[in-house]
């Protein structure tokens, strides 16, 4: 019996020791992510204003209902989607043609890379204040370039036409870099026999990189197009420092509507719900781009 007793216990004790081993990260996350979450989620359900005479109390979805009825929500939504499609329909397809490129030099292919990694490594605010000198109306040395070739100065960051592409432009020169290092690497791993077995049988350069190269690399690409989306749906650096959503609200995402509602109105409540909000929407975005990973990892 006493035998049996210490068996079970020693049993007992290696059934546990995997929990405790990841019981210090679940603590982690639950204290850091998941615990913020859900107080964040109780505060889109009340209505806490700073600035009000009226205590914190709950008021269930009407902050959901007055985001969902004003009309700047639904603008910071159009930027947003404007931004977030256009930087990475752009940044996949030049990234992937010129990892193409990359791929064929034989000389200077790792210095091209060191080059390749500066943009990226950067912190988001560093570029922006750099393009805030570079796109300044009067000194900046992009309208100086233009005067030379006659075109008269272009307000790259105040204007509301033109604002949201100038951002959408450095976001493709920070964030280019990233997709064609991906894409080289996945490259560089893709089975050489393979293509030597397209040649042999005739394929074109074009048919090799359409119905070889592409497919072998497309659950790498996958997965860049959806972490460039999630970062794109909640950029906030980047246009706090150049325009801070100007001018007017033409460059006013989601996340900087957050901070806006949060930090400047102090109407918690609102900023809380718009936060809620920005998450389904990114779960939208990639639930379905999860999917098409995991089916071509099935594949």
């Amino acid at each position: 019996m006493r035998y049996d007793a210490r068996y079970a216990r020693l049993l007992w004790r290696r059934q546990l020791f995997p929990y405790a081993l990841i019981l210090p990260g679940l603590i982690y996350i639950g204290v850091t992510t998941v615990a913020p979450l859900m107080y964040s989620f109780w505060t889109s359900l009340t209505f806490n204003q700073a600035t009000s005479v009226r205590p914190p109390h709950f008021n269930g979805i009407q902050n959901y209902i007055d985001v969902l009825s004003d009309s700047g929500f639904w603008n910071a939504v159009k930027v947003t989607a404007v931004y977030t499609g256009v930087t990475v329909c752009a940044e996949m397809i030049i990234g992937t043609a010129l990892a193409l490129f990359l791929i064929k030099l034989n000389r200077g292919r790792k210095f091209a890379r060191l080059l390749l990694i500066i943009p990226f490594s950067l912190p988001s605010v560093v570029i922006g204040l750099m393009y805030l000198l570079i796109m300044d109306r009067s000194y900046g040395i992009l309208n100086y370039l233009l005067s030379v070739v006659g075109i008269p100065p272009v307000s790259w960051l105040s204007s509301p036409h033109v604002a949201i592409w100038s951002i959408i432009g450095i976001d493709l020169w920070q964030w280019t870099p990233f997709v064609i290092i991906s894409a080289v690497a996945a490259l560089e791993s893709m089975p050489q026999d393979v293509l030597d077995a397209a040649a042999i049988d005739g394929a074109t350069t074009l048919q090799q990189i359409r119905y070889v190269v592409l497919p072998l690399i497309k659950p790498v690409l996958l997965v860049v197009a959806l972490t460039r989306a999630l970062t794109s749906l909640k950029v906030f650096d980047i246009i706090f420092v150049l325009t801070n959503g100007g001018p007017g609200r033409a460059t006013e995402t989601l996340s900087y509507l957050v901070y806006v509602d949060a930090f400047q109105r102090f109407d918690f409540g609102h900023g809380a719900a718009v936060s809620w909000l920005l998450i389904c929407v990114a779960m939208l975005v990639a639930i379905p781009m999860v999917r098409a990973v995991l089916r071509t990892d099935v594949e």
